[in-house]
């Protein structure tokens, strides 16, 4: 297989021109992804409102939803940096096909297990960390993906109608997820997860097949050990890391505290998770919506600022929300401004990245994700112990504290680049800009 930069970006482009909302459909094998990321989203978002489902109602403790999710953490966060460097050595579209067949199989046997009522506690565990490996290879492979496809300028467009994608398929699987679990079981619900899988596998490979970001002559432990020596050096990048890991362990991580909300707090069953899920993917695709209208919007620092803080006021809000219609309007707006943080991070952090580091770097970054459910795991022990809603409160607090901290940092944050930072004497680190 050929050898080449990412930066090199072969793929068809339409010669209609579209709405700067849709910019980054005019690449052809964009509009492909798009939809193997949104039926492979709705099985990763059925998955995670099953598991927890399934686990409540096996220990009847909140501790035990987060500690069944900070395993799936604990996988990610292992093999983050691991997973950063497979998405540059192989070939991207083979990689994430590979992530869903797994993932697909892995919701299959779940089934099969619920359906004959053999399935028990210690299953869990294993099942949650094997998860968690393939989030670890599929996070940086989506978004490698997604800029190798469609290039810097509509960079921020497509990661936020990746996001889109996502919150849609949210919206539909968890009214589904919901239904099924109340009407059918749990056991439905990892079926039609995995059928999600299989579905986002068809949609994938009509993408042509592209070079790799990096010489495979070079070992393996080597592309790790300079990925991990890359990120450490720029300062800007560790900055925006340690945010996201205290927005993955402190925001996200109300996900993993949904069914406990659902059931012992508002008191409305598993159609009620349902909706609260659905409102959160509302909020979300509206969000997300509206980034992508930006367009290549300059400004990134202070959308990232605010929406990270405005996530953490949300969600001390929706904690202490005593009735279901008004929490659906709080979870809706939470999950919008974290998810304009996210896809705004994301972008960031693609610009920064050099073409041959810039999967090792979303690596590092997928590598935080698996503090969403490892915040869960400590969400669930301040459950246990007091309140959930004491557990997401808190988060909210300390995110909101966390972003003032560091505002001074990110809040100047500008792309695209039109000389030399500080830092980056040699021009090795290009994109964003400090003022």
């Amino acid at each position: 297989m050929k050898y080449e930069s990412a930066s090199q970006h072969n793929h068809l482009v339409s010669k209609r021109k579209f709405p700067a909302i849709f910019r980054s459909f005019e690449v052809i094998s964009f509009r492909w992804l798009w939809l193997s990321i949104l039926f492979s989203s709705m099985s990763m978002g059925i998955r995670m409102l099953a598991q927890g489902w399934l686990v409540l109602e096996m220990t009847d403790s909140a501790f035990w939803v987060g500690a069944i999710a900070g395993i799936q953490g604990l996988g990610l966060v292992a093999f983050g940096t691991v997973g950063g460097a497979i998405v540059d050595r192989f070939e991207k579209r083979k990689i994430i096909t590979t992530v869903h067949a797994f993932t697909g199989i892995a919701s299959i046997i779940t089934a099969l297990l619920v359906i004959t009522d053999t399935i028990e506690l210690w299953h869990m565990p294993f099942l949650a960390f094997a998860q968690g490996l393939a989030m670890s290879v599929q996070i940086p492979g989506n978004n490698s993906l997604a800029y190798q496809l469609v290039g810097p300028d509509r960079l921020l467009n497509a990661m936020a109608t990746r996001l889109a994608a996502m919150n849609i398929s949210r919206i539909i699987g968890s009214l589904i997820a919901g239904s099924l679990i109340a009407q059918l079981g749990i056991g439905s619900a990892y079926i039609f997860a995995a059928s999600g899988s299989l579905i986002g596998i068809i949609f994938l490979w009509r993408i042509p097949e592209s070079g790799l970001n990096t010489d495979p002559r070079v070992a393996f432990w080597k592309e790790i050990k300079h990925g991990i020596e890359y990120v450490w050096a720029n300062p800007t990048i560790r900055r925006l890391l340690l945010l996201s890991l205290c927005m993955e362990a402190f925001g996200f991580s109300h996900f993993v505290m949904m069914p406990v909300m659902a059931r012992d707090v508002l008191e409305v069953g598993a159609t009620g998770l349902g909706y609260l899920s659905a409102a959160s993917g509302v909020g979300s695709a509206l969000s997300t919506i509206a980034v992508a209208s930006l367009g290549d919007f300059h400004r990134k620092g202070i959308l990232l600022t605010t929406a990270a803080l405005a996530a953490g006021i949300s969600l001390i809000l929706f904690a202490i929300s005593p009735w279901f219609i008004l929490s659906l309007f709080l979870v809706a707006l939470a999950g919008g401004t974290l998810m304009a943080y996210d896809v705004t991070m994301a972008t960031m952090l693609q610009l920064i990245s050099t073409d041959n580091m810039r999967g090792r770097v979303l690596g590092v970054y997928g590598l935080t994700f698996g503090f969403t459910p490892v915040g869960g795991l400590l969400a669930g022990s301040i459950a246990a112990i007091f309140s959930a809603p004491l557990a997401i409160s808190a988060g909210g607090a300390i995110i909101a504290l966390w972003v003032t901290s560091l505002s001074r940092y990110t809040f100047g944050l500008q792309s695209p680049t039109l000389g030399m930072t500080e830092n980056d004497p040699d021009g090795e680190h290009h994109g964003i800009t400090e003022d």
